[in-house]
């Protein structure tokens, strides 16, 4: 009898982490059919970033995102932008820009592997619930199917309108939390938003 109800036990839990697991995949399939089939978006943001050491800071400012893992942010005294190719981190106030190849090793922090589509290359599972600014949000945890600069992520997806309200990175070096708001799909934005020419009188640091 006890065996029997053991074999009970087994089942039942396999059932619900099954049923947790497609859980998970159809809030995802349904936040890629959102974004499937806008071209670019915009949003206001609210961005912790939390050291090693742990001391946090904290900084707001606007992103812009394009299909073609084009994408730009502006936030505080740092500005960093990329076409796709070539990424460019400027600094207004040290008045620096480094320019380097973008890259993309799989596992790697973007905002258009969470805003436009789901990261292939990490497993997802649904960690519950939660109110982020008075929105009913699911909470997805992810984590990397192999080695990269990103350990886990948690991404909180709006029950009622299948849009992304907070991103939460935790890498080798930092745990990075952006808050979302203003959302606007398809804001109409020119790829010149995602080129840099660096202003007369910046120092440039070229590491191509």
């Amino acid at each position: 009898m006890k065996k029997s109800k053991n074999i009970l036990l087994i089942l039942f839990l396999f059932v619900c982490s099954a049923s947790y697991a497609q859980d998970a995949q159809e809030i995802i399939k349904k936040v890629q059919s959102k974004y499937d089939n806008i071209t670019d978006a915009k949003a206001s943001f609210t961005q912790t970033l939390k050291g090693s050491g742990g001391k946090a800071n904290s900084s707001s400012g606007v992103i812009y995102i394009k299909k073609g893992n084009q994408y730009r942010i502006e936030a505080g005294s740092q500005i960093i932008i990329t076409d796709g190719q070539t990424s460019w981190s400027y600094s207004p106030k040290r008045k620096q820009v480094v320019i380097d190849n973008y890259k993309d090793d799989g596992s790697s922090f973007s905002p258009n592997k969470f805003l436009f589509s789901y990261p292939e290359n990490f497993y997802s599972d649904l960690d519950g619930d939660e109110n982020v600014g008075g929105v009913d949000c699911y909470v997805i945890k992810l984590t990397p199917r192999s080695g990269g600069s990103v350990k886990s992520a948690k991404i909180w997806i709006d029950k009622n309108e299948d849009l992304i309200r907070k991103i939460n990175i935790v890498t080798t070096e930092s745990t990075n939390t952006y808050m979302l708001k203003d959302i606007s799909l398809d804001a109409g934005l020119s790829s010149s938003k995602f080129n840099f020419s660096p202003p007369a009188g910046v120092e440039v640091i070229d590491l191509r």
